[in-house]
């Protein structure tokens, strides 16, 4: 029969494990608050006029999985930037910021590139990561079904280097998760975003 102290120190040693495995949870920032420093440094679409995403854009149509990019554009990226990423997101419940889904991930994209035409997100210009529902690499495009206001988030982060800790590769492996916790890793000079609202009735 065990002694006491051998008890002890088998419950030490697994609240250590225990300790150990909560600490590679996910511990990336949360950026919503982030100001930015640069006021010129902006990101548009024109998919999205007075705050609202055309219907034109909406609940596009997926083959194999795959879905047509909302159209992109930005100006007066920071001196300094070495690489670009977008990311495109949804809290589905209000007020809950523990629960989110992505719609577009995107990094590696040279400073000097401006724009994403409508359909061209995936492009070997830069690398691309999974859709929504990580079955394919690909944009997935808001399809809100509950009534009200749904909103969504663009980021156009400006970064001092970019994500070596991404695959160089589009890649399916890569959700929201794996490439918000690169982006902590890495200086971000700016960050810049576009919110609109898919709305039902």
């Amino acid at each position: 029969m065990a002694s006491k102290k051998s008890i002890l120190f088998i419950m030490a040693i697994a609240i250590i494990s225990l300790q150990s495995c909560q600490k590679q949870t996910s511990t990336f920032k949360n950026y919503d608050d982030f100001k930015t420093i640069n006021a010129d440094f902006i990101v548009n679409s024109k998919a999205v006029v007075n705050g609202e995403l055309l219907a034109a854009y909406k609940c596009e149509e997926k083959v194999k999985d795959v879905e047509n990019s909302i159209p992109l554009s930005w100006a007066n990226v920071p001196e300094g930037t070495k690489s670009l990423a977008v990311v495109m997101y949804h809290y589905p419940k209000k007020n809950n910021i523990d629960e989110v889904n992505s719609y577009l991930l995107l990094w590696n994209i040279d400073p000097s590139v401006t724009s994403i035409p409508y359909k061209m997100a995936n492009n070997p210009n830069w690398v691309m990561g999974a859709n929504k529902d990580g079955t394919a690499i690909s944009y997935t495009s808001p399809c809100s079904r509950g009534p009200g206001k749904h909103t969504y988030t663009i980021a156009l982060f400006a970064l001092k280097e970019p994500l070596k800790s991404l695959p160089k590769k589009s890649s399916v492996l890569v959700n929201y998760t794996t490439f918000m916790e690169a982006i902590s890793k890495v200086e971000v000079l700016d960050r810049t975003s576009l919110t609109f609202t898919d709305l039902n009735e």
